[in-house]
């Protein structure tokens, strides 16, 4: 299957803007995930729908291999500059360009709800070995505390709704029909507080980043831009603004 053409508009050609402005993700969420999934130093894994590699990088310290697997060309260029010590193909998520039983585990990090279908859950658990897994997760807005996450939203006014009806994605409720049958057991899961440093203009640019606004074309991106910061500087944010989150780790083993 070809990659979602959802996906490519919203981050087959920003892979800078990707690299710059989304978060990374927290070691303690990593390395749980490699404990629940029983892995150690000699493990070789997949990063699936791998981006610019943030969760790459973190596997990288962790595990003997890692191969990250990204259908966009301009995110494999890019991963590749920032990641030399990773493998990177080219692939999706139904095609995995892996023999049979060829890792311990494949991961997805803020990815899985793009491809959450039951002939993505045989191929990732055609190529992982028994006994070994799968980890998804999700870095999840955590807003409500500061008067700035306000003035974002009222800035975004009815462009920004969707943001709100994608908080769901991360829930096993929006993509757990798709392992109905497959051969891995029940997931568990984990949460981990995390936050992302910026300043005004890099919370803008984030923002930016979210798919629902880069199908936007590039004048309404500008005017949502214009208004964001001004928003911002109405509620006299500083030079180091912490973008919030809930990030959630699910994981389950390969039967």
């Amino acid at each position: 299957m070809a990659l979602d053409p959802r996906a490519e508009r919203a981050f087959g050609s920003e892979a800078d803007a990707y690299e710059r402005h989304r978060p990374g993700w927290p070691a303690d969420g990593v390395s749980w995930a490699l404990r629940h999934l029983a892995l150690g130093a000699d493990a070789e894994v997949v990063d699936l729908a791998a981006g610019t590699g943030k969760l790459t990088r973190e596997l990288i310290p962790m595990v003997r291999r890692v191969i990250a697997v990204e259908p966009s060309a301009d995110m494999r260029r890019a991963l590749a500059a920032l990641v030399p010590d990773a493998e990177v193909l080219d692939g999706t998520a139904e095609a995995l360009p892996l023999p049979d039983a060829s890792v311990d585990a494949v991961f997805a990090a803020e990815a899985f709800h793009w491809f959450a279908t039951r002939e993505a859950v045989r191929e990732i658990a055609r190529v992982v070995r028994p006994g070994g897994g799968l980890g998804l997760m999700w870095n999840m807005h955590d807003f409500g505390s500061e008067h700035w996450h306000t003035e974002v939203f009222a800035a975004l006014g009815e462009v920004g709704a969707p943001a709100a009806g994608q908080l769901g994605r991360h829930e096993l409720e929006s993509w757990g029909d798709a392992f109905e049958g497959a051969p891995f057991d029940c997931f568990e899961e984990f949460t981990v507080a995390h936050e992302q440093h910026t300043d005004a203009p890099g919370l803008v640019g984030h923002v930016l980043t979210w798919s629902h606004l880069r199908v936007l074309d590039q004048a309404k991106q500008e005017e949502l831009r214009r208004k964001l910061l001004s928003a911002l500087e109405r509620a006299h944010v500083g030079p180091d603004v912490a973008i919030p989150y809930c990030t959630r780790v699910y994981c389950a083993r390969r039967i």
